[in-house]
C-alpha cells in the first residue's frame, strides 16, 4: 500500500489560489475602507499621522491633511534637512531623549523649510510603539499639525506688545529689555555704550497749529530719519509722545556719540513738508555713557533724560551730556 501523501490536483490548486485572491481583495477593500474612515475622522483636525521605522530610517505618512505628497519626507535624513537650522538641535534632542527612554513621548514645535523657501510651523508628537528585546527602538508613530496661522498670530501679538503702534519702533518696555541685554554684552566685552534721549522742541506747537493727523505724520517722519542714522546693532525706540531714545554700541570704527548726535540734530532741525504743510520740529538731545554714567538701563535713561532737560533749558536744538549729577554741554 502506498503511504505517500496525495498531491493536490490542478483543480484544487486553482480553487485554493482563487480563494486566497478573493481573501486578499477583501482585505485590500477593508484597508481602503479603514483609510477612508480614518481620513473622515481626521478631516478638519489638521492632524497628519506618520510612522517611522528606525532600522531603515523610512518615514510613512498615512494622511496628508492639506499637505502635498512632496511636502512629506520619505526618510529621517530628508526630514532632518527640512527642519529649520535654528530649531534642529532642540528638536533632535527631544526626539533622541524619547528614543533612549528618557521621556514618555516625543514632542516639539518647530519650523520646516519648503523647496520654495516657505516656512511652515509644525506641532509634532510621537511615541515608540515597538522595541527589540534589548530595548532598541524599532517603530515610532505620531502625528503633526500645521500651526503656522497660530504662530503668525502669536508673533503679531508679540510685535504689537513690543512696538509702538504709530511709528513701528520698539516701545519703552522693549527698549529697556534690549538695553539691558546690550549692557550685559558690553560688560562681558569691556566695551562702552551710549544712550541718547531725543525730545522734539516744537511738537506741541505743531499739533496745536496743524492738528493731530499732521502731528502723527511728523512723528512717523522723525522715526524714519532716526532709523536711517543708527547702525545695525544699535536701537531707536519711541518712549511716548514726542520722546525718542537710542542706544549706540561702542565698537571698533564706530562714529562718536557727538557725531551721531549732530547728525540727528541736522536731520531734525529743519522743516518737513507734510500734506503740503511746511512744518518745523527741532530737537534737544541728552546723552549718557556706560559705564561712566551708570551700570543699569534705568540709570542710563534717567541720566540721559536729565541731560536732555538741561539742553532744553540751555536754549534747545543742542546736545548735552550727563556728568556726575550735572549736565554740561558736550563738544
Amino acid at each position: 500500500m502506498d503511504n505517500q501523501p496525495r498531491r493536490p490536483d490542478r483543480q484544487q490548486l486553482q480553487h485554493e489560489l482563487s480563494r486566497l485572491q478573493q481573501q486578499l481583495a477583501t482585505l485590500q477593500q477593508e484597508n481602503v475602507t479603514l483609510q477612508e474612515k480614518l481620513n473622515a475622522a481626521l478631516d478638519g483636525t489638521g492632524l497628519c499621522l506618520w510612522q517611522g521605522l528606525l532600522a531603515t530610517g523610512e518615514l510613512q505618512v498615512f494622511n496628508l491633511q492639506g499637505f502635498q505628497a512632496g511636502d512629506m519626507a520619505a526618510n529621517f535624513d530628508i526630514w532632518y534637512a527640512k527642519v529649520h537650522p535654528d530649531d534642529r538641535e532642540r528638536v533632535v534632542a527631544n526626539y533622541q531623549a524619547h528614543l533612549r527612554g528618557d521621556s514618555d513621548s516625543y514632542e516639539a514645535e518647530y519650523r520646516t523649510i519648503g523647496p520654495d523657501g516657505r516656512i511652515t510651523w509644525l506641532w509634532d508628537r510621537g511615541r515608540v510603539l515597538e522595541r527589540a528585546a534589548d530595548g532598541t527602538p524599532l517603530r515610532i508613530m505620531g502625528s503633526h499639525v500645521d500651526i503656522t496661522p497660530r504662530k503668525e498670530n502669536e508673533l503679531a501679538l508679540l510685535r504689537m506688545a513690543r512696538h509702538d503702534a504709530l511709528t513701528g519702533l520698539p516701545n519703552r518696555a522693549e527698549f529697556y529689555h534690549q538695553l539691558g541685554d546690550a549692557i550685559a554684552d558690553a560688560g562681558r566685552q569691556a566695551r562702552g555704550l551710549a544712550v541718547l534721549f531725543v525730545d522734539l522742541d516744537l511738537f506741541k506747537e505743531l499739533n496745536d497749529r496743524f492738528g493731530h493727523v499732521i502731528g502723527d505724520k511728523a512723528l512717523c517722519a522723525v522715526a524714519c530719519e532716526l532709523r536711517q542714522i543708527v547702525r545695525e546693532g544699535d536701537l531707536v525706540a519711541r518712549l511716548g509722545g514726542d520722546e525718542f531714545i537710542l542706544f549706540l554700541r561702542d565698537e571698533a570704527g564706530c562714529p562718536s556719540v557727538e557725531h551721531v548726535s549732530q547728525r540727528i540734530l541736522a536731520a531734525l532741525n529743519r522743516s518737513f513738508s507734510l500734506d503740503g504743510n511746511l512744518v518745523a520740529l527741532g530737537a534737544s538731545i541728552g546723552t549718557s555713557l556706560y559705564p561712566a554714567d551708570g551700570s543699569s538701563a534705568e540709570a542710563l535713561v534717567q541720566h540721559a533724560d536729565a541731560a536732555m532737560y538741561a539742553a532744553k533749558a540751555g536754549g534747545r536744538s543742542r546736545v548735552r551730556h550727563y556728568v556726575a549729577n550735572t549736565a554740561t554741554i558736550s563738544g
